[in-house]
């Protein structure tokens, strides 16, 4: 299937802009049965492009995302790095049985794609760049309030200088300040969203800062209010515990409840 500003390139992959991307979500959130439609139809152009029609997602479509309806889950991974390539991603998991939906954002727009759900704990740990390595945590027991604002703003530029900051206490010789200095660091959120009557609703999430030596974890609410009390009083706390922890910390968000 090829239409304008949207491809398939195989039957099991559709690649769409980051604006369609975001509209398919929304119809995906719809229950079937349902009569709603997103307002964002007519701008996005999803029924130009052969993409839904007035009963929601039309044709290969929904072959492609129709697993993701039937959840009551969800799972919305976002790396923000400062490592050279990587910049700002996003990835929703669906997971579902016998068969899984995932969303990736790359150069050329949003990729859906259908995976075995067996294969949904491996994709997991990959976008969360949970891999073994050192755990060497030589710097602070915390991390800037503001630099974790920055980060989830997606501005690289201020969450770098706050980091230079919370570096220049030192000592500067530690891993920790030179992989900040050298832009080797990198920020992964995953948050797990559970279907409501209305809406999706945060109900749990794991905040990782991760550089060449370790892999550690945020503490930090993901509440926009809550976080500017902690840049008036106490910065989050930053601590590194074995990653098979991380791993435990990870599958609990996915898990059925």
């Amino acid at each position: 299937m090829t239409v304008e500003g949207a491809t398939a390139s195989s039957s099991e992959e559709l690649i769409v802009s980051v604006e369609q991307a975001n509209a398919l979500i929304d119809l995906i959130g719809i229950r079937e049965g349902h009569n709603a439609l997103s307002s964002a139809l007519p701008v996005s152009g999803l029924v130009g492009a052969g993409l839904a029609d007035s009963n929601g997602l039309a044709g290969d479509v929904e072959a492609i995302l129709g697993p993701a309806r039937t959840v009551d889950y969800r799972l919305v991974i976002r790396v923000v790095s400062a490592r050279s390539g990587i910049g700002v991603r996003n990835v929703r998991i669906w997971p579902s049985r016998p068969r899984s939906v995932v969303m990736r954002t790359e150069a050329d727009g949003a990729h859906f794609t259908q995976v075995d759900d067996c294969d949904v704990p491996r994709i997991l740990a990959e976008e969360s760049l949970l891999e073994p390595g050192p755990t060497i945590h030589d710097g602070p027991p915390w991390i800037s309030a503001d630099f974790v604002q920055a980060v989830r703003d997606g501005d690289l530029e201020r969450a770098q200088s706050a980091l230079i900051d919370v570096a220049a206490k030192g000592p500067s010789d530690s891993h920790f300040s030179q992989d900040c200095w050298h832009k080797r660091w990198s920020v992964v959120l995953c948050v797990r969203e559970e279907r409501t009557r209305d809406r999706w609703k945060d109900a749990g999430h794991v905040e990782c800062f991760v550089t060449d030596h370790m892999h550690a974890q945020i503490h930090a609410p993901l509440d926009p209010r809550a976080l500017t009390l902690m840049q008036e009083r106490n910065a989050p706390t930053l601590d590194a515990p074995p990653r098979t922890a991380l791993w435990g910390f990870m599958m609990e968000l996915l898990a059925q409840k």
